[in-house]
């Protein structure tokens, strides 16, 4: 059997029979169709494993798609206000702070004009259900017509039901979202364009043009679209509320913010909304209402969709209508409620960014390929099956650490120690000590404390960690009350929070055993690390080739420096914060200082999260027992201490120690804890910091070339790019 190329350049299988002669045995139509298959499929397999990572991380994917939609919708003010002569700062931080004004203001009108109707509105749908079936049945319609409406009935009551059931069941999730989404949107609108470039600064020349145009086309889309979106659903809301007005229906308004929030789901969303306005003004003003009011729906349809559609748009969307229609199911499919409102801006950007991608890949006409297939295909295939092998590797080296997740963490926490107590051992080295007693000198000392302090942690919860969830809940309970009764998720918020509390304590009670293994194992592993560990180190480094064992070397004093400046930075920011709180509530006389103060002062190493979280758990303290004064302290103290640590300290200590855009640190936090929970949290943003340290190092240290830098893209020949435009979808928002 033999293997030989063709004219065309693709490989054709032949064998030689005994005369002789040679035949393909492989037809060629079936090697070219083999050659672009395993090149798609291995294409679709990584986008499949980068999905089901997005998926594991959940609360980072969609605080980045949130954050990254309300940034391309207020974008164009903040390049106003650049273009004016303020700074990138001060741009963001003011289109920041409307932005979130704005996403308040119709959250809240969402809150206090539709949460309280929603079992009105939903007993409504289900008497205009029981009316269009007396209807059916009165106007003799054949029987397997009167089952298929009480089967389709049916199925909306459940919808319904399953809706509600799934945004109460998630209030926590979504507010975490929302949260960490506010602190990206600021950074988004701060340096959006800088990690754009970041992120495809391998391109050179032409390329790195056409992606940042296609960024900037992005931007566009997905801003002009929402923002369209925006202003048709709030037209379609207020001519439903006149018409349902006029009608004499009930929960007009209710209504009407429903029609609003549904706009903003392209088709589906207006479809719902009319079934549910129909079957309510069915239930109480009869089938003329319905006829008036589904004439009214249609006239203002006709206007979005035809007239003020495309004017609101113009050229910023350029999606087809089947495109959406397909988009919104798969969004849905995948990640359910936030699925259907994010399928069609994401779809958008993967339109406005695709082109450009495939040109970048394009290796030009000096490529050879295989018959029929593109050279940007074939490059990503290349790509794709390589990164697929290193995500396995990755995949099985977490499932090793999970089988034996006592050594796992023990070592973990060994290397972060040592690294940490490294200047205090080559110190005592300089005055005199040997390596070995002032190793063991520096471990005990700082075991010791650690010690103390876990001690003092266990005592204080164990002992007051119910008392901290119950008043916790309390408070929230009475910011509620005071608020109107308008504020009933954040008691559930608190209440979850006390049950996790509890739940964290039993769990922390029955697993002491194992906290003691890990400490004493961390404990003897960081005496070894600081003892021999330069030795280990220099073993491995005489193995590196000659030329390249400088740089190594350098990044590995980077990476150490990393872990000691960030553990030591962040346990001082730590201990401000907690000793700050803990004297103000003892000044004030309220319960709960000690523990609280030491959750604030563990919550300080997760970064802008932790100290959020532990002085608003004080503050709910102080509304639960506290006078007004006292709350008023907590308040101001709560504003003040996370406004210095998150925006002057934190910033400081990171772009000094771990030199991560504060974004990273963010989406780093919540992916932590995803991948290995509360250890994850204080972990990732060091080990965040070493990758970030060493990751050039590393590449360099595969490649055949040295001085080649890290995955720089051939030039794209000059070529021009088809524009990716289609009709343009005006009419997407139309119900």
């Amino acid at each position: 059997m033999a293997r030989e190329r063709n004219e065309g350049g693709a490989h054709k299988v032949t064998v030689q029979g005994p005369s002789g002669t040679t035949r393909q045995v492989v037809p060629t139509w079936l090697i070219n169709a083999a050659g672009i298959g395993w090149r798609v499929i291995a294409a679709v397999a990584l986008a499949a494993v980068a999905a089901y990572i997005a998926g594991q991380l959940f609360v980072v994917t969609a605080s980045i798609l949130l954050a990254a939609i309300i940034s391309a919708t207020f974008a164009p003010f903040v390049l106003s206000l650049r273009n004016r002569g303020r700074s990138r700062t001060a741009s963001a931080a003011i289109v920041t702070v409307a932005a979130v004004l704005v996403v308040l203001a119709v959250l809240t009108l969402i809150t206090l004009a539709l949460a309280p109707y929603v079992p009105d509105v939903v007993g409504r749908v289900q008497e205009g259900i029981a009316s269009a079936r007396q209807y059916l049945a009165d106007a003799s319609v054949p029987q397997s017509t009167i089952e298929a409406a009480q089967n389709a009935a049916a199925e909306i009551e459940k919808a319904i039901e399953q809706a509600v059931g799934v945004i109460a069941g998630h209030l926590a999730t979504a507010a975490t979202v929302g949260l960490l989404a506010l602190f990206l949107t600021f950074f988004f609108l701060q340096d959006g364009d800088k990690a754009w470039g970041w992120a495809f600064q391998a391109t050179t020349g032409n390329a790195r043009d056409r992606i940042g145009s296609a960024g900037h086309d992005a931007l566009e889309r997905v801003g002009g679209y929402l923002r369209g979106m925006a202003v048709l659903a709030s037209i379609k809301a207020i001519s439903d509320f006149f018409y349902l007005t006029l009608l004499g229906v009930p929960l007009a308004a209710p209504l009407a913010v429903l029609v609003f929030v549904g706009g903003f789901i392209p088709y589906v969303g207006g479809f719902i909304t009319t079934t549910i306005l129909v079957l309510v003004t069915l239930s109480t003003q009869g089938l003329t209402a319905v006829i008036l009011l589904l004439a009214g729906i249609t006239v203002v349809n006709i206007l979005n969709g035809n007239i003020l559609g495309p004017v609101i748009y113009g050229k910023t969307v350029s999606m087809h209508p089947a495109l959406v229609l397909i988009s919104l199911p798969a969004g849905a499919a995948i990640a359910g409620i936030i699925g259907l409102f994010v399928a069609v801006p994401v779809v958008a950007m993967v339109l406005a960014v695709s082109g450009a991608v495939v040109t970048i890949l394009d290796p030009g006409p000096d490529y050879e390929t295989p018959d029929l297939v593109p050279g940007w295909l074939d490059r990503l295939a290349q790509w794709s099956w390589r990164l697929l092998v290193l995500t396995l590797l990755a995949l099985v080296g977490i499932r090793l650490v999970t089988l034996i997740p006592t050594v796992a963490i023990s070592i973990v926490l060994a290397v972060v120690l040592a690294a940490t107590f490294r200047p205090g051992v080559l110190a005592l080295v300089r005055r005199g000590w040997r390596r070995g007693p002032a190793s063991a000198a520096t471990t005990a000392g700082a075991f010791l404390l650690v010690i103390v302090i876990v001690v003092i942690t266990a005592l204080s919860m164990v002992d007051q960690g119910v008392a901290i969830a119950t008043n916790v809940a309390a408070g929230a309970a009475s910011v509620d009350q005071t608020a109107g009764q308008s504020l009933g998720p954040l008691v559930d918020l608190a209440e979850g929070f006390g049950t996790s509390v509890a739940s964290s304590i039993a769990q922390f009670a029955s697993g002491l055993a194992t906290l003691v293994v890990v400490l004493i194992l961390s404990g003897l592993l960081c005496f070894y690390f600081l003892l021999d560990g330069h030795k280990f180190w220099d073993m491995f480094v005489r193995r590196i080739p000659g030329d390249r064992e400088p740089e190594v070397q350098a990044a590995g004093e980077r990476a150490v420096g990393v872990l000691s400046g960030y553990m030591v930075g962040t346990a001082g920011v730590s201990a401000f914060g907690a000793a700050t709180q803990f004297f103000i509530m003892m000044i004030l006389g309220l319960p709960l200082a000690l523990p609280l103060a030491v959750l604030a002062f563990f919550g300080g190493f997760i970064p802008y999260i932790g100290s959020l979280i532990t002085t608003g758990l004080a503050f709910l303290v102080a509304v639960a027992v506290g006078s007004p004064q006292d709350v008023a302290i907590m308040a101001i103290f709560t504003i003040v201490i996370n406004i210095v640590q998150g925006n002057f300290v934190a910033p400081i200590v990171y772009s000094r120690t771990v030199n991560l855009h504060p974004a990273v640190v963010l989406m780093s936090i919540p992916a932590g804890a995803a991948v290995a929970g509360v250890l994850g949290m204080f972990l990732a943003v060091p080990f965040l910091g070493v990758v970030a340290a060493t990751w050039r190092t590393v590449v360099r240290s595969f490649a055949t070339n040295p001085d080649e830098p890290p995955g720089v893209l051939p030039p794209v020949p000059e070529v021009e790019a088809a524009p990716a435009t289609v009709p343009a979808a005006g009419e997407a928002g139309a119900g």
